[in-house]
């Protein structure tokens, strides 16, 4: 398995032939590494090579695992939505921040939810708060309500599907987003693993901006006084998106949050 992965070009092909291997055995890391010297079933065996397959034919892991870790939580992913990234965090800890400083009772909207990773994240550590996924694909919302069923915050996150904030029935405390930011001519130079997942959820337009430009546009009439915005950007769109909200945004003090790597990964806005 190893083999076939690093000849097709996979990179960590020891580590995804032992995923792809405890996925089809259905074993967690502690018990595959205290049965190494048990005989594996032909059905096992045969599963694992199936998914071998998948994944040198550049097929997501996650997709064929059906499982993601965010934010320290399991999520069920799919093909019908982007897979979480770790960079994304970033966003639920300046969530989570500001929240905190809030009466519990806050309302937040998870603009283009996807899996819901974000929304399951935020209200997972906020009890007493109340989270609005939006996402424009319905594959994507089945996924999230997934995921809201299997973590018990379903009570709490209500799933709304349509465009951006449009779907949104009245202003919230804090908007966090995720959306679309890749420039449209840079989408065919992306891993093949990528372009696997949803363009819908990859696709900012032109220079990656035009979403980001249209969520500024809508949030500033959907956030209520004192609200913070959050959303996800590439590195190098930094100060282009900081131009562009302060013009949404006039009175706002706007940062940009840094990555573990030390890149420019979200742009935040505290409104007056």
């Amino acid at each position: 398995m190893e083999e076939a992965l690093h000849k097709r070009g996979i990179p960590d092909s020891r580590l995804e032939a032992e995923v792809l291997l405890r996925h089809a055995l259905r074993y967690d890391r502690a018990r595959f590494y205290a049965s190494l010297h048990e005989p594996v079933s032909a059905e096992s065996l045969d599963l694992a090579l199936r998914f071998t397959e998948r994944r040198s034919n550049r097929e997501p892991l996650a997709y064929i695992t059906a499982h993601r870790e965010f934010y320290g939580i399991d999520f069920n992913v799919g093909p019908g939505a982007l897979i979480p990234r770790q960079e994304t965090e970033l966003l639920v800890d300046q969530a989570l921040e500001f929240a905190n400083e809030r009466p519990d009772d806050i309302q937040i909207a998870d603009v283009g939810s996807g899996s819901g990773a974000i929304a399951v994240a935020v209200a997972a550590n906020l009890p007493s708060a109340h989270v609005y996924a939006i996402d424009c694909s319905p594959d994507a919302l089945k996924i999230a309500s997934i995921n809201c069923r299997n973590h018990g915050v379903s009570d709490r996150i209500t799933l709304l599907e349509g465009d951006l904030l449009t779907p949104l029935p009245k202003p919230v405390d804090l908007i966090v987003s995720n959306p679309p930011y890749i420039a449209s001519h840079l989408l065919p130079a992306l891993a093949p693993e990528v372009q696997r997942e949803p363009k819908l959820a990859l696709d900012g337009g032109k220079k990656g901006l035009e979403v980001i430009s249209c969520l500024l546009r809508q949030a500033s009439s959907s956030l209520n006084a004192g609200g913070r915005l959050i959303v996800e950007i590439s590195p190098e769109q930094a100060q282009a998106v900081r131009d562009m909200t302060q013009k949404q945004f006039p009175t706002a003090h706007i940062t940009a949050k840094s990555d573990l790597t030390g890149l420019a990964r979200c742009v935040v806005v505290d409104t007056n």
